[in-house]
């Protein structure tokens, strides 16, 4: 379990914002919450931390819709009435008993081949529309290359909580380095605090190291635009994914 109040105020005091005995509080409190929640919603979206992953069934011939539909509203086709996942882990199409994987792919190398098939190819994204009471909403979006109708398997991360100062993320202490040096990292560029920059770097590339090496051959990186291994991807390109 990891304490939300003393894992900022850590932060905090590594990066001098706070001194010995001052209580991170107020507007810089604040500040560091939506640090972490910011935080916690990369490393979720690239698997580092997910809790659980979530598997929705659904037949589609074409694109899969994640939307959160309104009172009243029909569920079309190849929809899931829920909020979208930050990411989705992977796709597979029932054959007989069995379910096979599909690869992640991008969209450009997806509209290179015939769609007039059973899909092979599978990528996502999230998007913003207009639902029927006007309001805008968020949808999530897959992608597949074949427009053959078929049954579908959507394996996708759970979202996690918006965190609060006083709250506990129960997660493995072995992600605590990982959560506090990537709350560090956003701050720095925030604050504009460089002079804590490689420091902060080199901690937070020993805490990614420090993960799990089977989880991180698992955790592939995908979202419309590229496929990336993270398991051999420099840890400079990762962190680029975070937003740093």
């Amino acid at each position: 379990m990891i304490t939300v109040n003393e894992l900022l105020q850590e932060a905090a005091e590594d990066l001098s914002q706070v001194g010995d005995g001052e209580t991170l509080s107020g507007e810089l409190a604040a500040s560091y919450e939506g640090l972490l929640n910011r935080a916690i919603t990369s490393l979720n979206s690239d698997g580092y931390i997910s809790l659980t992953v979530n598997v929705d069934d659904v037949m589609s011939s074409g694109d899969v819709v994640f939307r959160k539909l309104e009172e009243g509203e029909q569920n079309g086709y190849g929809v899931i009435d829920k909020e979208p996942p930050d990411s989705v882990q992977g796709v597979a199409r029932k054959l007989g008993i069995r379910w096979v994987k599909l690869n992640g792919s991008n969209r450009q190398t997806m509209d290179m081949v015939n769609t007039y098939s059973l899909p092979s190819q599978w990528c996502y994204g999230v998007e913003t529309e207009t639902a029927p009471s006007g309001k805008t909403r968020r949808v999530g979006r897959v992608r597949l290359n074949g427009t053959h109708p078929c049954d579908l398997r959507i394996y996708e991360n759970s979202q996690l909580p918006h965190y609060r100062l006083g709250d506990t993320i129960y997660l493995s202490p072995l992600y605590r380095d990982l959560i506090l040096y990537t709350v560090e990292m956003r701050a720095v560029k925030k604050y504009k605090l460089y002079s804590y920059q490689d420091r902060v770097q080199h901690d937070l590339d020993i805490a990614m190291k420090a993960i799990d090496t089977t989880t991180a051959q698992n955790r592939p990186m995908r979202n419309d635009d590229m496929l990336v291994d993270a398991a051999t991807t420099p840890a400079d390109d990762l962190l680029s994914g975070f937003g740093f």
